[in-house]
């Protein structure tokens, strides 16, 4: 092992410091798949005891780090794969960047020295391939770069904006000698708001009669949940969130907590978005999920917080953009707010809460009304409020895309402040599974359930292997519509025939999980759901809950007249607003 109060004179291989600066760096875990030349990493990885799981993909491994990563906050996991291999992992290294999560992905490339000779497997072109993915991306050819090259991947993977950090390491690289300084990498503080613009919020703040705070996966990904509802609590103001990664943020119950908004939000929440006089706007985007294709009724002033400077007054000007880390703003807000504001003493019966209980109360009343629990087929709503009620309160619930991963967020009722395991742009069916998983390993003392659709679980089912034979514990529901839930909807509603969207009733996929070593049980009638349930919190490993749900269930609207994904008022013939321009009148219109 390098001492590293007097590395300079001492000698070690490239793979050696590759890992020694993976423990100073302070990643805490390697996910990948074996092959090439990844072997003299593994080894070494082996030697040091550092902690390793291998999916049954590329695809997989790539989507455990993402969802460990998610949990983390930072690259505290990185992926390891051969050079042909890393491509596989193209969709999550795209949606890291999308969604600003951590990830670093190595893979080990050929010996430079096959270059220009027809090498099989040659893969000099995976640098440019996974460049335009990437927001840092290296090609190492020196053994002696490794120290430099690895702490800057980490560090650039977890600060600012996170995002994927790509290395390509020739063959030579792992064999090669290194006596590059290994140090102790530190993550920098996280930046604050200029304080000029933070006095300048929090007057506008203090000058409005109905502030709603705004908050997004920025929010999330800051861990800044205690702050959010400490700001809130002292100056009653109204919480809203965004519809996918900002769930989660406050419990579902909190007296100041409206909803969530956009397409696949609440009505209660987007009625008091749209009767406010200032957004205070946390971490969010302004997406076309968050904004109902950004039909929203947007108020006048509007203060929007990024971390990413690139993201105030992309879509619209703001009255005031702050660059800087969620949790430090809304902290530097709390202070200044407390030096020019009268705390609101008794909040939970204040002029904001009494508001919201009417509103959440109608809301709550509308989606019961849409919980059939005679339905047969099994109704989705209903299943969705079982699963509420049984799971304890600190469950992490992880949605694979598609209808069943939007009614899930919507409906889910979240007890307190959880993290967000997926991100909320990028949505790639087949990737539930593993990132639960990756969850599971980064907060092994919480229940994580994944509540996944029958079609994403074709993608990522062979992943119930390394969760028996890794043992660890994940319950895993099927909303098992035999169908393609969201295409099937917008498809009918455009008048498409379409048979595609049609999935077998002939797959049995207890008898599959059972095959791969993991215990379950199917559910037909409603009132099996919560006795499966608690056999699934009872079992000692993970468990698979097979649920034939109703293929005709819809999401409701929630924007007036919008309909979800589509995303128009009335869909002309012929297009579909998820993918043609938005709405006349709409924001960027």
């Amino acid at each position: 092992m390098t001492d590293n109060n007097n590395p300079d004179l001492e000698s070690r291989t490239g793979a050696e410091a590759i890992v020694e600066t993976l423990e100073q760096s302070g990643v805490e875990m390697l996910f990948g798949y074996s092959g090439g030349g990844t072997g003299p990493l593994v080894s070494s990885m082996a030697k040091h005891g550092f902690p390793n799981m291998n999916g049954r993909t590329e695809l997989s491994g790539a989507w455990m780090s993402y969802g460990y990563n998610r949990i983390r906050g930072r690259a505290a996991s990185v992926c390891l794969f051969h050079c042909v291999g890393v491509l596989h992992t193209v969709p999550v290294v795209y949606a890291a960047k999308l969604d600003s999560t951590p990830l670093v992905v190595m893979d080990v490339n050929l010996d430079s020295s096959l270059d220009f000779r027809e090498a099989l497997q040659e893969g000099h072109e995976v640098y440019s391939a996974l460049k335009p993915v990437s927001k840092f991306i290296r090609k190492v050819t020196r053994a002696d770069d490794v120290p430099l090259v690895v702490r800057q991947a980490v560090l650039s993977a977890s600060t600012g904006r996170p995002g994927p950090s790509v290395l390509d390491f020739g063959f030579q690289v792992l064999h090669g000698e290194s006596t590059c300084k290994i140090e102790e990498l530190t993550l920098p503080e996280p930046p604050g708001g200029n304080p000029e613009a933070i006095s300048q919020a929090a007057g506008m703040i203090a000058e409005a009669e109905r502030p709603v705070l705004i908050v997004g996966g920025g929010a999330q990904l800051a861990d800044a949940g205690a702050e959010v509802k400490e700001l809130a609590e002292s100056f009653g103001i109204t919480v809203c969130c965004t519809s996918w990664g900002g769930r989660g943020m406050m419990g579902d119950d909190h007296p100041l907590f409206a909803g969530a908004i956009g397409s696949f939000g609440w009505v209660s929440g987007n009625d008091i978005a749209q009767r406010s006089d200032l957004w205070v706007a946390i971490g969010t985007t302004f997406s076309q999920m968050t904004t109902g294709a950004w039909n929203l009724d947007k108020p006048e002033k509007v203060i929007q917080v990024d971390i990413d400077p690139g993201q105030l007054g992309k879509i619209f000007q703001p009255s005031l953009g702050i660059t800087g880390d969620a949790k430090i703003v809304l902290r530097q807000l709390l202070a200044e707010l407390r030096n020019t504001m009268k705390p609101a003493g008794d909040w939970r019966n204040g002029p904001a809460a009494k508001g919201i209980a009417e509103v959440k109360e109608k809301w709550f009343a509308y989606l019961d009304s849409y919980s059939k629990p005679e339905a047969k087929p099994i109704d989705q709503y209903y299943l969705i409020s079982k699963v509420s009620e049984v799971m304890p309160d600190d469950t992490i619930v992880v949605g694979d895309s598609g209808g069943q991963a939007f009614m899930l967020y919507r409906s889910f009722h979240y007890k307190q402040t959880t993290p967000m395991v997926m991100g909320p742009r990028y949505m790639s069916m087949g990737a539930g599974l593993p990132a639960a998983m990756g969850a599971k390993l980064a907060a092994p003392e919480r229940t994580v359930l994944c509540f996944h659709g029958d079609g994403g679980f074709y993608y990522d089912f062979m992943e119930l292997s390394t969760l028996a034979d890794k043992k660890i514990k994940v319950i895993i529901i099927i909303d098992n519509n035999h169908c393609l839930l969201a295409n099937a909807s917008s498809f009918k509603m455009l008048g498409v025939e379409t048979p595609w969207a049609d999935l077998p009733f002939t797959t049995d996929f207890v008898a599959l999980a059972k095959a791969l070593g993991i215990d379950g049980e199917t559910v037909t009638e409603p009132d099996q759901i919560e006795s499966a349930l608690k056999n699934a919190l009872a079992a000692e490993g993970s468990y698979l809950i097979d649920v034939h749900t109703d293929p005709e269930t819809r999401i409701r609207r929630a924007i007036r007249d919008v309909i979800p994904i589509l995303s128009d008022r009335q869909p002309e013939q012929g297009s579909h607003r998820h993918f043609s321009p938005p709405l006349k009148g709409s924001w960027p219109n």
